[in-house]
């Protein structure tokens, strides 16, 4: 039996871009309408586009507006620089 109670990790690897961005944010929109605190860990991102972006700010943003537990750790260094040229590096919780 699983225990499906408690906050989720997910550690992405690869690109999050606009071909893998949708399952990103299906996965978010399970989680949160299932009330688990979601932390995205993204050491391993070796490429993120603006999709991938949007996908981060749009869950955080639900998070802002209805009390989800939203986190973000350890971006690489791909993730930084988009958030960095996207003037979002707050969101990072550096």
């Amino acid at each position: 039996m699983s225990d499906l109670r408690g906050d989720r990790t997910l550690i992405l690897h690869g690109e999050l871009d606009i071909a893998t961005a949708p399952e990103l944010v299906e996965m978010l929109e399970r989680l949160r309408h299932f009330g688990h605190a979601v932390t995205l860990d993204l050491a391993e991102i070796t490429f993120m586009d603006s999709t991938g972006l949007t996908t981060i700010m749009d869950a955080h943003t639900q998070a802002e507006r209805n009390g989800w537990s939203f986190a973000v750790r350890r971006p690489s260094p791909a993730v930084t620089r988009v958030f960095d040229l996207a003037g979002v590096r707050r969101l990072l919780g550096e």
